[in-house]
């Protein structure tokens, strides 16, 4: 049986400004696809991943989820479709790893707080970071960190899920623990959109793999 497109992007174009970051990007993703996008520093990558769940907003062309143009979609629908896992973590430094992934339950979700505190604690095993719960992101490693933003993400259960450089600063140790964690994603169909410079991992976990330019994306 013929899968559908989930996500589709047709000569999406984004401008700063009078300055061209990226033109005719082109890209058909199914579910359960792993698509990895490199590119040369300051190419527009992140900012790409930004345009696909209304972060930044695109100057030409269109993108589409599920066949409906995310212009038509409500920002806060779109991103519990598809969620983001930044380059910075994006953690609240005042709230512990526990309180971090239950205010998205309580706050976009409305669920109540023993289901969300109960959901949370089933993810933090999944990631294998339940002896964190009490404590906060500042007394956490980078790729303790990243495994809770990824977390964060997992819980609102999107249709894709953004990898904003997952790896970026992380030494070896902690690199692979966040791997793994992307590894098991991938092992359970999840779709992936991933910019990253790992080009041995994104190897063996893509679909496919492309190149950003000016121009668009080119395969590889």
């Amino acid at each position: 049986m013929k899968k559908d497109f989930i996500l589709e992007l047709k000569n999406v174009t984004k401008y700063y400004g009078d300055e061209l970051v990226f033109s005719d990007v082109n890209l058909q993703v199914k579910k359960g696809d792993v698509i990895s996008i490199t590119g040369k520093s300051g190419c527009g990558k992140s900012t790409l991943l930004k345009c696909l769940n209304r972060l930044e907003n695109i100057n030409e062309g269109e993108i589409k989820f599920k066949g409906i143009d995310i212009s038509k979609i409500s920002p806060i629908e779109l991103r519990q479709k598809i969620g983001i896992v930044f380059q910075d973590y994006n953690l609240f430094e005042h709230l512990t790893v526990l309180d971090n992934l239950v205010i998205g339950l309580l706050k976009i979700k409305k669920y109540p707080r023993n289901e969300s505190v109960r959901l949370a604690l089933d993810i933090l095993r999944k990631v294998d970071l339940i002896d964190k719960k009490d404590k906060y992101p500042d007394e956490l490693s980078g790729g303790q960190k990243q495994r809770v933003a990824i977390a964060r993400t997992l819980l609102m259960k999107p249709d894709i899920i953004l990898l904003d450089e997952p790896t970026s600063a992380l030494d070896k140790e902690m690199k692979d623990s966040v791997l793994k964690l992307i590894k098991e994603l991938v092992d359970d169909n999840m779709t992936l959109v991933i910019v990253s410079h790992e080009s041995e991992f994104i190897a063996k976990v893509s679909d496919n793999i492309y190149t950003l330019n000016n121009y668009g994306l080119e395969e590889r």
